[in-house]
C-alpha cells in the first residue's frame, strides 16, 4: 500500500461576519492524523518605525554648554593643541518605545541616523545609556553613563545603521534612557567629524523595531 503524506496549513487573516478565524498546521500519514495548534499568534508582526523624542550632542571643550536645540548631531574625534587637550563630540538620542503587540516578541531593532557629511574610514559606536538625561540639560560634563557592549557601523553619508537589538531588548525589560553615539577612537590628531540630522532637522533619527 502506498503511504501518502499531506501537510495542511490554514492561516487566519482576520474575521468575517463576527467569526474569528484561527490558524493551525497538521501533518497526516496513513493510517492516522496528527494535528497541532498554536496557542496564540503575534497580533501585529513586522517592523515599526519611531522617530526620536529627544536628542543632543555634547562637546568636550564646552563642558557646561548644551547643544540640544541644534538641527545637527555631531560626532567628532579630535585633539586641539590650543586647549592642550581633546575636543571630542558625542551624540545622544532617545526614543519612546512602541508597545509590544499582544503575543509578540522583539526580534530586531535598528538605529538609523542620516549623515549630511562624514569623515571617511571611521568606526562609529552606539552604546545603551544607563542613566537619565534631558535634551535641554545634557552637557559633556554631566553626560550619562553607558552600559554593555557597543554596536558599530562605518562612517559615511546618508543613512547610517546600527543593529541595536540587544540594547533595545534591555530597554524593554529595564530602563529606556536612549543611546550614545561616539567615534570608536577618540582624540585623533586630525579631526574626524560626522554631522547627522537631529530631530529638529530634515531627517530625524529613527529606531526601527521588528516584532514576530
Amino acid at each position: 500500500m502506498r503511504r501518502a503524506a499531506v501537510v495542511l496549513v490554514i492561516a487566519a487573516l482576520g474575521s468575517v461576519a463576527g467569526t474569528t478565524w484561527s490558524a493551525f498546521s497538521g501533518a497526516t500519514e496513513n493510517p492516522g492524523n496528527v494535528f497541532t495548534t498554536a496557542a496564540s499568534f503575534c497580533a501585529a508582526p513586522g517592523p515599526q518605525t519611531v522617530t526620536a523624542d529627544a536628542d543632543a550632542f555634547v562637546r568636550q571643550t564646552s563642558g557646561n554648554s548644551n547643544f540640544g536645540a541644534n538641527t545637527a548631531l555631531r560626532v567628532q574625534s579630535a585633539s586641539t593643541v590650543i586647549v592642550l587637550g581633546p575636543n571630542n563630540e558625542r551624540s545622544l538620542v532617545h526614543f519612546a518605545l512602541p508597545a509590544v503587540p499582544a503575543h509578540c516578541t522583539l526580534t530586531g531593532a535598528t538605529l538609523r541616523l542620516n549623515a549630511s557629511s562624514a569623515a571617511a574610514g571611521r568606526t562609529l559606536q552606539a552604546f545603551r545609556v544607563s542613566t537619565a538625561w534631558t535634551q535641554a540639560g545634557v552637557t559633556w560634563n554631566n553626560q550619562p553613563a553607558v552600559t554593555g557592549s557597543a554596536t558599530t557601523t562605518a562612517s559615511g553619508t546618508g543613512w547610517r545603521e546600527w543593529d541595536v537589538t540587544t540594547q533595545t531588548q534591555a530597554m524593554y525589560t529595564g530602563s529606556n534612557t536612549g543611546f550614545l553615539i561616539r567615534d570608536a577612537s577618540e582624540s585623533a590628531i586630525l579631526a574626524a567629524v560626522q554631522v547627522f540630522s537631529s530631530r529638529e532637522g530634515a531627517n530625524p533619527p529613527q529606531l526601527v523595531v521588528t516584532f514576530a
